[in-house]
């Protein structure tokens, strides 16, 4: 048996690598871009955007993708908080969770800006907080990152 690869799909990387001292935000995140991991699942979210609401059996049917495919990507989805579905009768119906999927555009936006404050729910007091943010001791050598063209 070989051990799976990082491209292995379905895979998740909270097995693999767990995030330490890591936040409930944190953790909901991580499975939003987990979710959105895959082309095809970026397919359906493509696909579901154009549209209010859709059968998951048009959706499935419109991508190419069999039945039992479909249901496992649309649970990846929902776990990750990017779709809702609902049943009507025989039929299973499908959204985009757009509030929750703002909520994440957001949250990973103030990630990128550092505009959170240093969490202190990861154990540490504002003091050990405050210290893990200081840069770190230069070497005396200059680094940077190479150009790119």
């Amino acid at each position: 048996m070989t051990a799976p690869g990082p491209l292995d799909e379905g895979r998740s990387l909270r097995h693999v690598l767990p995030l330490t001292g890591a936040s409930a935000a944190d953790w909901e995140l991580a499975s939003y871009f987990e979710g959105l991991g895959n082309p095809t699942r970026l397919r359906i979210v493509a696909r579901l955007a154009q549209v209010k609401e859709a059968r998951v059996s048009d959706v499935a049917l419109l991508l190419g993708i069999s039945q039992p495919r479909m249901s496992w990507h649309l649970r990846l989805l929902r776990r990750a908080h990017i779709v809702v579905t609902k049943r009507e009768g025989r039929e299973v119906l499908c959204r985009l969770d757009r509030d929750s999927i703002a909520a994440s555009l957001h949250r990973f936006s103030e990630l990128l800006r550092g505009g959170s404050e240093p969490r202190t729910d990861a154990g540490l007091d504002r003091d050990q907080a405050d210290a893990a943010n200081q840069p770190l001791p230069s070497s005396g050598r200059e680094r940077s990152l190479p150009e790119v063209n």
